[in-house]
Parts: C-alpha cells; sequence; structure tokens
C-alpha cells in the first residue's frame, strides 16, 4: 500500500509540474521581433510618406499608400493634420525622408508587453532621442508614433532592452 501512496504523490506532482508548465507558456503570448522586418517597415515608412510630401492627393489616396506601414491611429493623426486648409498635404507624419538610425548597434529596441509596443530609439549626434514606436497590426509591425527628446522616455527606461 505504501508502494502505490508514493507512486501516486509522485504521479499527482509530475501531473501539477505539467500542468503549470502547459499554462505558463499558452497563457502568455510571446512577441518575436525580427530587427530586419522592423527596421525595413521604419524605412519604408519614412520613404514612402516622404514621396507623398507636396503633392496633392485626395486624402483616401495618400492613406492606401501610407496603410501598410503606418497603423490607423498614426494615420488618422495624419488624415487631421493634413486637412488644415494653411498646411500643404503630406507634411506632417515624420519629419525627415530617411529614418533617424544609424541601424547597427546604437540602434536600441524595447518591448512593452502590457501595452504592445515596440520602441526603436536611437541617441543622434545632437544629443536628442529619436524614437519611433511600432504596433502589430495583422501579424506585421506598423509605425505608432515618433518622437524627439532629450531624455529617454520614462516608459522605456523601464523595460528591458532587447
Amino acid at each position: 500500500m505504501r508502494k502505490y501512496g508514493i507512486w501516486l504523490v509522485l504521479f499527482v506532482c509530475v501531473a501539477f509540474l505539467v500542468g503549470y508548465s502547459v499554462t505558463t507558456v499558452l497563457g502568455k503570448e510571446e512577441v518575436k521581433v525580427d530587427r530586419k522586418e522592423v527596421y525595413t517597415t521604419i524605412q519604408k515608412g519614412y520613404e514612402t510618406q516622404f514621396s507623398l510630401r507636396g503633392k496633392h492627393l485626395p486624402m483616401n489616396k495618400m492613406i492606401e499608400t501610407l496603410s501598410p506601414y503606418f497603423t490607423e491611429n498614426f494615420l488618422q493623426v495624419f488624415t487631421d493634420e493634413n486637412s488644415r486648409s494653411d498646411k500643404q498635404s503630406g507634411e506632417y507624419l515624420l519629419p525627415a525622408k530617411e529614418a533617424p538610425f544609424s541601424f547597427n548597434s546604437e540602434t536600441k529596441m524595447s518591448y512593452d508587453e502590457e501595452h504592445k509596443i515596440l520602441y526603436v530609439y536611437e541617441r543622434a549626434k545632437s544629443g536628442q532621442y529619436q524614437i519611433v514606436t511600432l504596433q502589430r497590426d495583422q501579424g506585421k509591425w506598423k509605425l505608432a508614433g515618433y518622437h524627439e527628446s532629450q531624455e529617454l522616455l520614462s516608459e522605456i527606461k523601464r523595460l528591458q532592452q532587447l
């Protein structure tokens, strides 16, 4: 009887550990970040946005052109800014033609699991941080925001670097 009791306890412990491990793996969505994919998205987003500067295209055509690289929220900001008559269309999304990154070891990434935001940032020669935020949309990374700051954002400081 004692022999069966030990086996029963051992079986229950193993079942508990296996069940706990499966729950842990299944309960936590793991986001894989492919640096090359992220960098390509940033570069193409910048280039596409810049190619629209000064062109007087209908807003729906601009959104159609930019939507593969930008989130709907970021495009809404673009639409709002460009609906003002005192500005030329296509000038507000990002400040330059090329992404502000060297795309080497100086370019850092941090992922916020809670808010599902990827921060890509680098300190420029001017001392300011150039920060692009990205979010997953239908399995692809898209640009969700752009920031310049003298200090690294507190959200990034609290995250572990990838």
